[in-house]
């Protein structure tokens, strides 16, 4: 079976189980005890401001009841940005519990059937190594989908859980290298100049650069980027025992005889850089290079 056909076979299924379990979550939802998270989507306008300067406040609000249920419902199927003024870059996230009526093997295979037919998805387009071939294959063929969207794997939870903690997590990006290197990374990003950019201004922003760095006292820099702000949830069994998982798609609970307690989601504001090696200064912000203060 050529790639192409399969990958076609693999979205059917996932599109399928997503159809199963949505009917089953308005068909045995719970609306006194549900509850999802709405985060606001990211527009075109936003997305470079964000990537050149990361996020400055994200404002969470709180959906409770049937429509909590119809928004985690929604959640299950949102596979593609149809819309030009939204980030295709910056995914959606939904994070929620909803808490179900019926056994948890009423919707065990559907959960099971969906999950390993994203996984499928996902390894069958992993295999194209060249990003021409694979923009072609897939989002030439699945217009407007994004894939880490189709990826995302939905989690189930069976039983009484004492508390859902949701929160902001981190993945930090920290690079370091002396200061000969990255005069060197300086220099060579001179093969591409950005669309804001001529040549002559490029060049002279790269030399102020490279003039800050040569300024710097310090024999080592550090790239200090926060990357992949997201939403996590910590789940806390009865046992005590916590697990952490990324709260991209809505939780599902089946079977418990309470419901657990669930910590909101609070507003993200961003703070400034802190690590517990000592102080750091911004030298390029380009690059969120710092050096360490003495």
């Amino acid at each position: 079976m050529s790639p192409m056909i399969l990958l076609r076979y693999y979205m059917m299924r996932i599109e399928e189980h997503a159809e199963a379990l949505i009917q089953l979550i308005h068909q045995h939802g719970i609306p006194q005890q549900a509850i999802m998270f709405a985060i606001p989507r990211i527009t075109k306008a936003e997305e470079q401001l964000i990537i050149d300067d990361d996020y400055e406040v994200i404002e969470v609000s709180t959906v409770v009841g049937q429509q909590a249920i119809n928004m985690a419902a929604q959640a299950f199927k949102d596979m593609y940005v149809y819309d030009n003024d939204l980030s295709r870059r910056f995914v959606q996230k939904y994070p929620g519990l909803i808490p179900l009526s019926c056994e948890q093997a009423t919707i065990e295979p559907v959960i099971t059937g969906l999950n390993e037919a994203k996984a499928a998805f996902k390894a069958e387009v992993q295999k194209y190594e060249d990003a021409e071939q694979k923009f072609f294959e897939v989002h030439d063929r699945f217009h407007y989908l994004i894939t880490t969207m189709a990826y995302r794997k939905v989690y189930t939870f069976c039983g009484n859980y004492k508390a859902f903690y949701f929160n902001w997590s981190r993945r930090p990006r920290v690079e370091t290298d002396t200061r000969d290197n990255w005069l060197e990374r300086i220099e060579r990003a001179k093969a591409t100049i950005p669309a804001k950019h001529n040549q002559y201004s490029w060049y002279a922003a790269l030399e102020q650069e490279k003039n800050l760095v040569n300024e710097s006292r310090a024999e080592k820099l550090s790239i200090r980027r926060p990357i992949k702000l997201r939403p996590e949830c910590s789940v806390r069994d009865e046992e005590g025992k916590m697990l952490g998982h990324s709260a991209g798609l809505p939780f599902l609970l089946t079977e418990a005889e309470h419901r657990p307690r669930v910590s909101e989601l609070k507003n993200y504001t961003r703070t400034p850089v802190k690590t517990r090696s000592g102080k750091w200064q911004l030298l390029l912000p380009r690059i969120h290079l710092y050096e360490k203060l003495p």
